[in-house]
């Protein structure tokens, strides 16, 4: 069948029908009858509960630096699905994705496969027919049952581990840590950022029983100082590293990258130490603590974060940048989160909150929170849109007021998507 790459996109959404697929059996199977792509260039897996995404970008913009050509695999994307695969920081282009599913629609029909296996099995095609050298990859959910644990890394990173998606992944941090340690292969290194001491207890014990090296960030590997950071460990000296991404949260995943390349370097992968720098200096990733000026509209932050542990992170950037500065928070959630917790956290930096539904059947109901939320003394108002809530803002702040648009993907990701066109 012939697509075009609005027909294409079409197909690839309609995948969503079938729901989250953990298991990986079916898309190892798929990748087996297509020429098992993934094995076909060198890769980084990186898992964890927060800054995966953003340690992911600042890894492979390194390697960039290095000279290498380098794959990107990232997810969830916030306007256009072709975000979430990238080489050398493009994304893929329309005409490739369009091409993938004329070669397999059949395979992918017949299969089931997935949304989540679908885009995976895609990028891990188009890094292998771009001759990627090495591609850094994000996990989607968990690890172990996650769809991109099919490969064989040089390097596996846990970032983080908190509490999300614990109605599949578990509860508890214990059975949480031992989902994403799925990722942990026999011999293969593995890296973990600043852990809880039963996360790391129980990552530690999977690398041990799967004789893989295990290595974890320490504080005492780094010392920040103010946007910078001075790095010593594994035999690798650096100072003054400057993070392209904001908050002192990325300095700690700026800290995990570094090391994580010194383990590299020590294995045959060479980095230049400019490249470290230059590659640092080069990273972006949209929704990371976003500054936004535009037209004459007072400054916007946009900000992904969407869990407790990612709400925390970013009310500390705010307070590190902003000082005593407060901002109007437009916000929406989707369910089965902790709602009083991330409210709770945003409170400390809120002069209001605008509360809107997200576009995606996920959406919490904006009564339904009201009903079981305490705002405390700060005001809010419930409304129909992202973009009525906006305008009402617009109308009603300073010039120098600052407006936090936070809360989800799917809202960073509909604000960016409507102001590009």
């Amino acid at each position: 069948m012939k697509h075009n790459y609005v027909s294409a996109e079409r197909f690839i959404l309609s995948r969503e029908f079938f729901g989250m697929k953990l298991g990986l059996e079916n898309i190892g199977q798929f990748l087996r009858d297509i020429g098992t792509p993934q094995d076909r260039f060198k890769s980084i897996h990186i898992g964890g509960t927060n800054g995966k995404g953003s340690t992911a970008t600042m890894l492979a913009s390194v390697f960039e630096a290095a000279g290498y050509k380098t794959g990107l695999f990232t997810s969830p994307h916030l306007v256009t699905l072709r975000e979430r695969i990238r080489v050398n920081g493009e994304m893929i282009s329309k005409r490739s994705v369009t091409a993938f599913i004329e070669r397999h629609r059949r395979e992918l029909t017949r299969r089931k496969i997935s949304y989540f296996e679908l885009v995976t099995a895609m990028a891990f095609d188009y890094f292998a027919r771009q001759n990627v050298e090495i591609a850094v990859i994000e996990v989607g959910l968990g690890g172990r049952l996650d769809a991109t644990n099919v490969l064989n890394p040089l390097l596996t990173i846990t970032t983080d581990v908190d509490f999300d998606h614990t109605e599949i992944l578990g509860n508890t941090i214990t059975k949480i840590a031992w989902e994403k340690a799925g990722i942990v292969k026999p011999g293969v290194p593995h890296l973990t950022g600043l852990l809880r001491p039963e996360a790391k207890r129980t990552i530690h014990a999977v690398c041990k029983e799967r004789k893989a090296p295990y290595f974890a960030l320490s504080r005492r590997d780094y010392r920040p100082r103010d946007d910078r950071f001075d790095f010593e460990a594994l035999g690798l000296k650096l100072k003054g590293i400057h993070p392209g991404l904001i908050g002192p949260h990325q300095i700690q995943n700026g800290a995990l990258v570094v090391k994580a390349l010194a383990i590299l370097r020590r294995n045959g992968i060479k980095i230049p130490v400019h490249a470290v720098k230059d590659g640092f200096n080069r990273a972006f990733m949209g929704g990371r603590f976003q500054l936004l000026n535009y037209r004459r509209w007072p400054l916007h932050i946009l900000d992904v974060g969407h869990n407790a542990g990612g709400i925390a992170a970013l009310v500390r950037a705010f307070r590190n940048r902003f000082g005593a500065r407060k901002a109007h928070v437009l916000t929406g959630f989707v369910r089965l989160k902790a709602h009083q917790q991330m409210i709770d956290s945003l409170k400390e930096i809120a002069l209001s909150f605008s509360l809107v539904p997200l576009q995606t059947s996920r959406s919490i109901d904006m009564r339904e929170l009201i009903k079981t939320i305490d705002f405390g003394p700060i005001p809010y108002k419930r409304y129909g849109s992202l973009w009525t809530a906006h305008r009402h803002l617009l109308k009603s702040c300073d010039p120098d007021d600052i407006i936090l648009v936070v809360g989800s993907h799917y809202l960073v990701g509909e604000f960016l998507g409507k102001i590009r066109t």
